[in-house]
């Protein structure tokens, strides 16, 4: 890695990894990027903010990589706004301490900022761990629509993975990624391409990912991305998702569309996901359920603060 710019060499490529409870995994994601980073002007910043030993693991195997520690937690959007601020470089790269990366990763991606229009770019995530049941599970409810495949890389209207991505430096100081850990890659892209960029997914640039683990976190996080998830539909009210806001009970529906989805996405990815898929449809309906419950109860919450809002403003007038 390069973390000064001796030589009078200007840094080319900045790497903003967050890191909250990382110690398990931070060093070999590190290592991986020293092999996609090798011959380039780059350097590697990452920003810990749980105190769990991940700071020393890089100041002692890593001590070239810029190290930010916060005090206090950050979220992941957070986080990677502390490292943009910190980025040298003009291209901006993003992946997460669990993630390990390609040798070709920054090569495949950087390429296509030849193109003025182009603001950021991403790829897809496969897993590291794929014998962890509950933790596959959540994998392919989240990631389903990001899973490894052969094809071209395209200009896409849908968002582009925090965990693997790159954008404009300029771009992402003009729009800071909001201060959310989960959906927060959706609404950054969103906002990006409301600044009249395109954003490039390339499916065959595949960072591994690896997948939580244990049935009490298979449950925590399901209502995490459930109450994040309609969080985000409130704030940007797509029409595919009025419906659901409208009448909120209908997220109990989603499985019966999710589910074929995630099984159509499993068969067309690259990897030999779909036997493993299969065994695991009970759990990941269970997870869509527990979803759909915590996706009602935010927009519940949601109309209620605003009927309150308009009680506290009628009283005052």
């Amino acid at each position: 890695f390069r973390s000064d710019d001796s030589g009078g060499e200007p840094i080319d490529i900045s790497v903003v990894i967050p890191a909250y409870h990382g110690a398990a995994t931070i060093a070999a994601c590190l290592a991986s990027l020293r092999v996609a980073t090798r011959g380039r002007r780059c350097e590697v910043i990452v920003v810990e903010s749980s105190g769990d030993g991940c700071g020393a693991i890089v100041r002692e195997q890593f001590p070239d990589v810029a190290l930010i520690l916060s005090p206090t937690r950050l979220s992941a959007g957070a986080a990677r706004n502390r490292g943009v601020e910190r980025a040298r470089g003009r291209i901006l790269f993003f992946v997460d301490q669990d993630c390990v990366v390609p040798p070709d990763w920054i090569a495949r991606l950087v390429g296509h900022f030849d193109d003025p229009a182009v603001g950021g770019v991403g790829g897809s995530l496969g897993m590291l761990n794929p014998a962890a049941r509950t933790g596959s599970a959540i994998f392919f409810l989240e990631f389903f629509r990001h899973l490894p495949r052969d094809g071209a890389a395209r200009r896409t209207g849908g968002f582009l993975l925090g965990c693997n991505c790159a954008f404009r430096a300029d771009v992402l100081r003009a729009v800071p990624f909001p201060d959310r850990t989960i959906a927060e890659d959706v609404l950054l892209s969103h906002r990006v391409r409301q600044r009249g960029y395109d954003l490039i997914y390339d499916p065959g640039v595949e960072v591994m990912h690896k997948n939580r683990i244990g049935k009490r976190e298979f449950l925590r996080y399901n209502m995490k991305m459930g109450t994040a998830s309609a969080a985000c539909q409130l704030l940007l009210q797509e029409p595919r998702s009025l419906p659901f806001i409208w009448f909120p009970f209908l997220a109990f529906a989603v499985p019966v569309v999710v589910l074929p989805l995630i099984a159509i996405n499993v068969w067309r990815s690259r990897r030999p996901y779909l036997r493993l898929f299969l065994p695991l449809l009970p759990v990941c309906l269970l997870g869509n359920l527990v979803w759909a419950f915590a996706f009602r109860r935010r927009v519940m919450a949601s109309r209620r603060e605003r009927r309150a809002a308009r009680q506290a403003t009628s009283s005052l007038s």
